[in-house]
This record gives C-alpha cells, structure tokens and sequence, in this order.
C-alpha cells in the first residue's frame, strides 16, 4: 500500500509544479455588513444577526511561472437563520478577477469585480457590480492546497434605484476551502 501512494505522488508532484490551471472549492462567512437605505438611515449587522453564509466554485488560468491568475468565480449565498423564514437566499454573484501570488510565499492577493447575476433581497434589488479586494494564505499539501482568505466587497454601480455610492454599503468576509492545481 505504501508503495502505491509513493507512486502517487512521484506522479502528482511534477503534473503540480506545472499548473497552469486551478479549480477553487470554499465556503465564505460574512462576518460584518454595512447597508445603507436613505440619506438618514444605516444599519451595520454582524455574522450572529443572521448567519449570512455562501459557497464558492472558481476557475482560475495562471501565467507561466504562477506569479498571476486570472480566475472567474461563481458565489451562491444565502442566510442561514434570518428573521422569518431560515434559508433565504442572498443571491448568484460571479466574480472576474486576478490574484497575485509572489513565489515560495504562501501569501496572495485579490481584486474581483462581483456582478450580481440575480439577488431575490430587499437591499440589492436589480443587477450590480462592485469591487472585491482581498488578501489570503495557503498552506500547501500534497495535491491540494488549503486557503483562507478575507476579502472586502463594496458596491460600485447598477441597481434598480440608481447606482449605489461606494462604502456606503460594505460586506466583509472570511472564507476558505481548497486549491487544486492541474
């Protein structure tokens, strides 16, 4: 048996230190949110308000020596115990972006633009963009990585009511998962 797994990963090892293509698996927590519904009404809400939870699918094409990806992700979010009725959906974000991931550290950096494909809520009504920017680490293991990452997100245009001003709604979020590489 040990034999076997030698031989897996003498096979795994050099297919790894060619990638140039990733699959990305996570789940995400916003941990803090910010929304604002008029020029006189705010409200910050906290991850033990509702639970605001999501799953994550990225795909990510990375540059000859693993220095930059280019990645398209796929968020699908949901609360898990709102006010009413448990398991009200948030909505479907897809998110285009790049990460910056200098060589032998385990550190990266991330800029997303989340469009909003569709979000059945009361504060996102029609489709927007926005900006993500976030920072992570990996711990590398022997097929897969695993990262953990925290991320900004503010919205920058679209809406039914106009475009939303920047900052004015805030999420922050911690998600993390796994990182293959093929």
């Amino acid at each position: 048996m040990n034999k076997l797994a030698l031989a897996a990963l003498l096979l795994a090892a050099p297919l790894a230190a060619r990638a140039e293509v990733g699959l990305r698996l996570g789940l995400d927590a916003t941990v803090a949110y910010h929304t604002k519904d008029s020029a006189t009404s705010s409200s910050t809400h906290f991850i033990t308000d509702n639970f605001p939870l999501g799953a994550d699918v990225m795909l990510s094409y990375w540059t000859p020596g693993s220095l930059l990806a280019i990645d398209l992700e796929l968020g699908e979010a949901f609360y898990l115990s709102p006010p009413g009725t448990a398991g009200k959906r948030i909505g479907t974000i897809l998110r285009p972006g790049v990460r910056v991931s200098p060589p032998i550290l385990p550190v990266y950096l991330r800029a997303a633009i989340p469009i909003s494909i569709e979000a059945p809520n009361e504060y996102d009504a029609g489709r927007t963009y926005g900006l993500r920017l976030g920072a992570g680490i990996t711990i590398p293991l022997v097929l897969f990585k695993v990262y953990v990452e925290g991320d900004f997100d503010t919205p920058l245009g679209g809406g039914n009511n106009g475009a939303p001003r920047a900052f004015d709604t805030w999420n922050f979020l911690v998600n993390g998962g796994l990182d293959f590489r093929f």
